[in-house]
């Protein structure tokens, strides 16, 4: 459907669009409120991978299920060692009346020969038999059972951890994170639209756009929860990319409406118009024309960024990437249909005071009015010094660069939560009291399913334990292998923790001596957390180059479609980059060195991904937006310093609100409690403010000015720059 026909069928049928959009708006708000209890962790989990293989193996065959429940106790200082061990003993028996819970692993048990004791600590391990979407009632009623309501009278205290009670608290906190953030940033998002319409109306309309799309988006997406694994991330990224781009998308549209309303109204003379009348016809068409193209291909390159990520194979990636598409097409969606057909009713009340403020009897008011404006100055002082303007802007650009080069990535755990939370500090006190200090445990089983054990098998495990007893950095947990059915299995600590350059060093060597070796046919897996941890790091890493060529080629021709233009994809897309960089770079600064009262840390793995699928896209959307003017006016008048000054001047401020409405919204997850949001609101806050400032407003406008017609260049085309 053309431009045309989408103004006319609008026109047409205002009143059904919109009932249309609030059934489907009403019916996603009932099922929206299900997304909390629909995810489950954060979907950092290779299902083929030899951890997964290990884990199965493990509950299958040898009875130890995956992911066990915590239960530390800690006994107070006035209470007797008899006393502690028998309210250690009634506790457990107590919990073991709950149905979901399918065993119990004792610190007292013989098999645990005192690991799990610990002067006055000591950990239960709880497997659960529930499906994913009910852990939440299990741990619910597992705390209303261990809590008591005289606890001064018990012999000690009892806390929770493990990978389940942790997502949990990080879904709360994540949902808790939404709220804070959606209660501070929409009333400044509302100031900036304000600012920018002078007036409350269009405010007020393009902050409902940004509010249906999410709503709409948090209810299809728990559909996909019965089908798919759902990361718990999508909770804070389908609020951050459907308020960014849908109010984005409806800026960009009802400026330029309110352009050609003003244009109309000084050459008719009034503004009284009708829905079916062929002056709203005219405007509907003429602002799909421009700014719906522009956000169309626009939400193209975002989309394109996505649909990248979906090269990496792990839930978190697949699911946040689905989420994040959903959310982008109903943004799209509103904005061509529901929003003009809103206009088409109410354009005389929701403009009604600019109109009357700016009304002129000459269509040049609107180029007048640039004249005068600061981003006229602006650009004409870029213009006018285009090569040093490039050379502090590049200068800039590359001193934010530069620290990425020192960026540590880490799979995210426990201490991703806020130093007060007790799963958190429960899961320190575990590891400090009862693990070994910078060791990393390790599963490895022989054999595979289906295949009863042979000599062969024993011999391939006999040199195994030859080797380990070998090789000075490997403690052995067990002494002997065991043996269940079709596999022998043994439990290791080796030197170095989980995703440190030691624990990644060691596995590719006993990977390449088993190679060496000459199994005969005979697997040897590895399992356990460094495993898990060195698995994600391989696939990102591996996957992540595939990721860049498709986004990149895909952004490039589509890019090549909108301008005709060789060079001004390439041009666009190479400054994305390095806008992307340079937000690395101060993630770098700000939590791997510490600054701004951050704690050192690692960056989590799937961050810098998520920020690059996501601005990448969405820097994409305000560079089209200004280049779509600048060729516009190059369409007009062949020249090209005067396009890109006038482009720039028209766009200036209204790119300015569009990165003000997205810092908005993205501004308050960068004091979120969950580390991981809190990496991404300042990745995404750092990358558009980059992206706004010096790309946008200093290289971009200086570069194409140095470049001149070039920037039009089209290899087969004469005199492109007078036919585009």
């Amino acid at each position: 459907m053309g431009y045309r026909s989408l103004a006319a069928l609008i026109s047409r049928y205002p009143r059904f669009i919109i009932l249309g959009w609030v059934f489907v708006i009403g019916m996603s708000a009932v099922w929206a409120w299900r997304l909390p209890y629909i995810v489950q962790d954060h979907g950092l989990k290779l299902v083929q991978g030899q951890a997964q293989a290990v884990e199965q193996i493990m509950e299958q065959e040898f009875d130890s299920p995956p992911d066990p429940v915590v239960l530390l106790f800690h006994k107070h200082p006035d209470t007797s060692v008899k006393v502690f061990r028998e309210w250690l003993t009634e506790s457990l028996a107590a919990v073991r009346t709950l149905p979901a819970i399918s065993a119990v692993i004792s610190p007292l048990d013989a098999r645990t020969q005192g690991r799990m004791l610990h002067e006055d600590q000591a950990y239960a391990l709880l497997h659960m038999n529930v499906e994913p979407h009910r852990i939440g009632d299990v741990l619910k009623q597992l705390r209303e059972l261990i809590r008591s309501d005289e606890p001064r009278r018990e012999p000690g205290t009892i806390r929770l951890t493990g990978k389940h009670v942790v997502q949990q608290d990080v879904n709360r906190l994540s949902f808790r994170d939404l709220e804070r953030a959606e209660m501070v940033g929409l009333p400044i998002a509302l100031i900036v639209l304000c600012a920018a319409f002078r007036g409350l109306y269009a405010a007020c309309i393009a902050v409902m756009m940004g509010i249906s799309a999410v709503i709409t988006a948090m209810g299809v997406t728990p559909l996909l929860g019965y089908h798919l694994e759902l990361s718990n991330f999508i909770i804070n990224v389908i609020p951050m990319v459907g308020m960014a781009l849908s109010i984005d998308f409806a800026l960009i549209i009802l400026s330029r409406y309110r352009e050609e309303l003003q244009r109309v109204y000084a050459r008719e003379g009034h503004f009284q118009l009708r829905s079916d009348s062929g002056i709203q016809r005219e405007l509907l068409q003429q602002t799909l024309r421009t700014a719906g193209r522009a956000v169309l291909f626009s939400a193209a390159c975002v989309l394109l960024g996505l649909l990248g990520l979906l090269w990496i194979r792990l839930p978190m990636f697949l699911s946040v990437s689905l989420g994040a598409i959903i959310v982008l097409i109903l943004s799209l969606l509103l904005n061509v249909t529901l929003l003009p057909a809103i206009l088409s009713l109410n354009a005389n009340r929701i403009f009604r005071s600019f109109l009357l403020k700016n009304s002129s009897s000459h269509p040049s008011a609107v180029k007048s009015g640039l004249e005068g404006s600061f981003w006229h100055r602006w650009s004409a002082m870029v213009m006018k010094h285009p090569v040093w303007m490039g050379l502090a802007g590049t200068t800039l650009l590359l001193w934010c660069v530069f620290p990425v080069t020192r960026m540590e990535l880490a799979v995210p755990d426990a201490s991703s939560l806020p130093a007060t939370m007790e799963s958190r500090q429960a899961s320190e006190q575990v590891q400090h009291n009862f693990g070994q200090a910078g060791m990393s445990v390790i599963d490895i089983v022989i054999g595979e399913k289906g295949q009863p054990l042979t000599a062969s098998h024993v011999k391939q495990a006999a040199i195994k334990l030859h080797e380990l007893q070998q090789d000075s950095r490997v403690t052995p947990v067990q002494a002997l292998w065991n043996i269940s059915g079709s596999f022998m299995q043994l439990t290791i600590a080796v030197q170095g923790e989980p995703g440190s350059d030691k624990i990644k060093d060691w596995l590719r060597q006993a990977r390449a001596a088993d190679v060496a070796a000459g199994a005969q046919g005979i697997p040897v897996r590895y399992g356990g957390e460094a495993v898990y941890q060195d698995e994600i790091m391989q696939e990102v890493f591996q996957r992540l180059p595939k990721v860049l060529v498709f986004v990149i080629v895909s952004n490039y021709l589509v890019l090549l479609l909108a301008f005709r233009s060789l060079l001004i994809p390439l041009k666009a897309i190479l400054m994305n980059l390095l806008s992307l960089a340079a937000a690395f770079g101060i993630l770098v600064w700000v939590f791997n060195e510490g600054h701004l009262g951050m704690q050192p840390s690692a960056v989590a793995i799937m961050i810098p991904v998520f920020i690059a699928g996501l601005v990448f896209g969405i820097s994409m959307d305000y560079g089209v937006f200004m280049l779509s003017r600048i060729q516009e006016v190059y369409r007009q008048t062949g020249e090209s310093d005067l396009a890109v000054q006038q482009g720039l001047a028209s766009t200036g401020r209204l790119i300015t609100s569009a990165a003000g409405i997205l810092l908005a919204v993205t501004v308050p997850f960068a004091f979120a409690e969950v580390e991981g949001v809190r990496q991404l609101g300042i990745g995404i806050t750092a990358a558009v403010f980059i992206d706004v400032t010096l790309i946008r407003l200093v290289l971009v406008p200086s570069l194409m000015k140095l470049m001149g017609r070039w920037n039009w260049w089209l290899p087969g085309r004469i005199e492109a720059h007078r036919k585009l």
